[in-house]
């Protein structure tokens, strides 16, 4: 294993980045359009509309950036690289230059709907964390949360079928339905999440109301050579390990490239600043690898993962009888905690997902990119209650699989007159079965839903407009039983219409402004038709309705971006989304009893609902070391017709952090350390009464404080990245409206969170 030195040998390919903006010395402005050249990998890349540019594929070593620009002094920085580093580049006007030259810049515009991108240094202080959480950091986005180990992302207080997410490209097909059913993805194996808010991609799905996330891999390795990494990390709550590797690379004068990704997770029961959380650890692994073969106009790539988690639910949340259920939210804590254990008990949940894709690409001459995608999902989910059963111990109570065919074909074009943009066609088909014998809480159904799309961008100087279209024809036959166990087979189908159109203008180094209208129509998912039984996660029993009927959402979103500042940068958006038949649970104040025992209740109805609110975000750098990031998220839902407040919509939120860029610490053998201390302020949900939440009043809000400290140590020539960070550092008690547990116990205690990067370079000689 040996890094890269200068440029002896041959290139390779050791998985860094170099990143970071390219600005004017004086007035901060970024310089999109400037050129930054590499003369050691005889590379180069262009600045994006907001000076943005990125390097992939970088190998440790000494690297000179040389960085032009038409009315600039050309300028060259000269760097040491061992990690993945982030390099703002300053050029100095040129005033003999600027005296006889115009310069005239038109800049690359991006989406004019409401976009965040969790990547580099922030998606790095996330590793360790579940999907949800991770994107707890960006603004507007939360999660459902089902105990200490379960959150399912939330976007603007939509969750479930209304959130497409994309894996690797695919769109992921799970029993996404239940608040306690947490995406089945490695988020460790992502180097860019991505959200989209509202209904605004409509290559993406009709039903994606509430938005898309996109997890995304790297590219895949291009230049010959091997590299990796290995990440370790340890929480202090619930005593939980993870171990993650990524080795990839490219065979040598071969169009071939690879990639294998694996981790590893267990945890034991978690505690609150009170007691322990008895039966609330889990348990993951993941596996993923990559095939590529790229040449001339031809690619094609085959990817599969496979991921396993296996989950402890709160024992003391399932209780036997109504009187029992009283006494539990009256306690305000579980009556049985226990000890600290790795043991998962009964209740738990077993779930698996593989996810196998082929896809292939021709570019053209002059028609632009063919590309196809197949996609061939697999989910299996078992749920075990409290009570073991007689007959078979090892039976299941609940046995849900689920298998999905994706096709995607799509022609991205560009067309004269500035004009890009695609066209496609996709399919899914789907089969859902449940074991026999077991409960069943959603019924067999067959799912076949065909779409067509299209949508297209027109730049001119600083203006882009955008506009798309998208049809969807869903059928769905089903197989359940009436209420005196008949067999029925209702069939249904569904026309839903999804479009859009917005414009981004930039106004100049100070300004951009961006607005979007959309509309989408999303079929109710089979569990909001059929739905009836125990919902296992949440402890609660569910009721459908087979008379509901399609939502429709009319979303507009206005953005404002102020990004020239020396030392100020924001952005503001704003939204109001109208949705008629909004499909939502409703709960109910009568507790159900069956022979499992005592539940809360909950049904699904429709009313026509208002969703508005706005996302804040901005940053303050005191000096170039020391630097304020403030994000804020207020939402409301309105229920039209019955003229109150919609129940489990987010609190308001507001995240503050200062941090402190340490450099070296004076000590060669220390690198890029930085320390932060932030805090996170939610507000109590004072929007719910007593028909919306009438098991327990929406507790208080409540003030965490945060910290992270990081360097990168040297070994020699070996770097390795540490980084600490804490949560609830002031061990408050509290509770969050968005638990479905909250009703039996608080929220978790302190949490120390210690992560571990050992980057791995494999020199290829020529």
């Amino acid at each position: 294993m040996l890094p890269y030195e200068g440029t002896s040998g041959a290139v390779q390919d050791c998985g860094l980045t170099i990143s970071g903006k390219v600005i004017d010395h004086d007035t901060r402005a970024p310089l999109p359009g400037a050129t930054i050249y590499i003369p050691q990998l005889d590379r180069a890349a262009i600045a994006d509309a907001y000076g943005n540019y990125h390097f992939h594929h970088v190998c440790q070593g000494n690297y000179t950036l040389k960085v032009s620009f038409i009315g600039y002094t050309t300028e060259a920085y000269s760097y040491k690289i061992a990690t993945s580093s982030v390099r703002d580049l300053q050029l100095h006007a040129d005033a003999a230059m600027l005296r006889s030259v115009e310069v005239v810049s038109t800049r690359i515009l991006s989406e004019s709907q409401a976009t965040e991108v969790l990547g580099g240094r922030e998606l790095e202080q996330t590793r360790g964390l579940s999907l949800g959480k991770s994107l707890e950091k960006l603004p507007g986005v939360s999660s459902f949360q089902t105990g200490p180990n379960v959150a399912k992302p939330v976007i603007h207080g939509m969750s479930g079928s209304r959130i497409v997410i994309l894996n690797n490209g695919v769109r992921h097909e799970a029993q996404q339905w239940g608040d306690e059913h947490a995406p089945e993805i490695d988020a460790l194996a992502a180097t860019e999440l991505k959200v989209v808010k509202g209904a605004a991609g409509v290559r993406y799905g009709s039903d994606a109301i509430g938005g898309t996330i996109l997890v995304n891999p790297s590219p895949m390795p291009d230049s010959a050579g091997m590299s990796g990494h290995i990440g370790l990390q340890g929480n202090t709550n619930g005593r939980m390990g993870t171990i993650a590797g990524l080795l990839q690379g490219k065979l040598q004068n071969q169009p071939i490239s690879w990639r294998l990704h694996s981790s590893v997770k267990k945890a034991g029961d978690s505690h609150t600043p009170e007691y322990n959380l008895k039966n609330t650890g889990f348990e993951e692994q993941s596996l993923a690898t990559t095939l590529a073969y790229n040449k001339g106009r031809f690619g094609t790539e085959g990817y599969y993962s496979y991921f396993h988690t296996k989950i402890g639910l709160l024992t003391s949340a399932h209780i036997g009888n109504k009187t029992d259920l009283e006494n539990a939210i009256a306690r305000g804590r579980p009556e049985e905690t226990g000890s600290f254990s790795y043991t998962i008990a009964r209740p738990y949940q077993d779930v698996r997902h593989q996810l196998a894709k082929f896809k292939t690409t021709y570019t053209t001459d002059d028609l632009g990119k063919l590309l196809f995608t197949y996609a061939f999902q697999k989910n299996t989910r078992e749920e075990f209650d409290k009570d073991v059963p007689r007959d078979n111990p090892a039976k299941p109570d609940l046995h849900l699989d689920l298998l999905t065919h994706t096709t995607e074909m799509v022609w991205e074009h560009t067309l004269p007159s500035a004009i890009t943009g695609s066209i496609g066609f996709t399919t899914l088909w789907q089969d859902n079965t449940y074991g026999e014998g077991e409960r069943m809480f959603v019924p067999f159904y067959r799912n076949l839903t065909t779409g067509a799309f299209a949508e297209e961008k027109w730049r001119k100087d600083n203006l882009q407009l955008e506009t798309g279209l998208r049809y969807d024809y869903k059928t769905m036959d089903v197989k359940t039983f009436d209420s005196k166990g008949a067999l029925q087979k209702p069939r249904y189908t569904f026309h839903n219409l999804s479009g859009s159109a917005g414009a981004l203008l930039d106004a100049g180094y100070h300004f951009t402004f961006g607005a979007n209208v959309s509309y989408a129509s999303r079929a109710p998912h089979v569990s909001e038709l059929f739905a009836d039984g125990v919902h296992h996660g949440t402890a609660s029993y569910e009721k459908g309705d087979p008379t509901l009927q399609s939502e429709e959402a009319v979303n507009t979103t206005a953005t404002i971006n102020y990004h020239s500042n020396p030392r100020f940068n924001g952005g503001l958006s704003v939204y109001y989304n109208t949705i008629n038949n909004y499909i939502y649970l409703q709960p109910d104040s009568v507790p159900l009893q069956s022979n499992k025992g005592t539940y809360l209740s909950y049904y699904y109805r429709q009313a026509d609902a208002h969703f508005y609110g706005a996302d804040l975000n901005m940053s303050y750098a005191f000096t170039d070391k020391l630097s304020l990031d403030t994000k804020a998220s207020i939402v409301r839902a309105y229920n039209v017709e019955e003229d109150q407040y919609l129940p489990n919509i987010p609190a308001d939120r507001l995240n503050a952090e200062l941090q402190y860029e340490l450099g070296n610490l004076g000590n060669a053998n220390f690198e890029d350390s930085f320390i932060s201390v932030g805090g996170l302020m939610v507000a109590q949900q004072d929007r719910s009464d007593e028909t919306t939440d009438p098991f327990m009043d929406a507790p208080h809000g409540y003030f965490l404080v945060q910290a992270e400290a990081g360097t990168t140590l040297y070994f020699g020539n070996q770097p390795v990245e540490i980084s600490v960070s804490g949560n609830n550092l002031l061990n408050k008690v509290y509770r969050d409206y968005q638990n479905r547990l909250r009703f039996f116990a608080t929220e978790t205690a302190r949490m120390l969170l210690i992560r571990i990067n050992l980057p791995l370079y494999f020199k290829t000689q020529s």
